[in-house]
């Protein structure tokens, strides 16, 4: 392979902010709807308050997500939405791992499909 060749395989050309099942997971809900509220994306996502809060401040700090706070029947709420940069990623994110699957001929199916039957 030539130097200047794509190489679909190279794992550096992946968002790395993107290869968290968590942050991926959430940014795509978010790119789902207009805003969730964060317990809401917790419970969907099925992950604990502290391991999503430390995954949308990644999310934040790259520029993906935003948040707002507000007060629903007086209690704290904190709202969160996916940024045209987020949406931008996660696109890329997905076409770059199409790609990837694209060049590797998977075709899906089952995980049996490389087993030989010996009866």
């Amino acid at each position: 392979m030539q130097k200047n060749e794509k190489n679909p395989y190279n794992y550096q050309s992946f968002d790395e902010m993107l290869s968290s099942r968590i942050r991926l997971a959430a940014l795509a809900l978010l790119a789902g709807c207009d805003e969730a509220e964060f317990t809401y994306i917790r419970d969907v996502i099925q992950t604990t308050d502290g391991n999503l809060a430390s995954h949308l401040r990644k999310l934040e700090g790259s520029g993906y997500v935003r948040y707002q706070k507000r007060f629903i029947d007086r209690k704290p709420a904190t709202y969160y939405r996916i940024t045209p940069q987020g949406r931008s990623a996660l696109l890329a994110y997905s076409r770059r791992l199409t790609e990837l699957l694209k060049n590797s001929n998977y075709q899906g199916g089952s995980s049996n499909e490389t087993e030989t039957d010996e009866k």
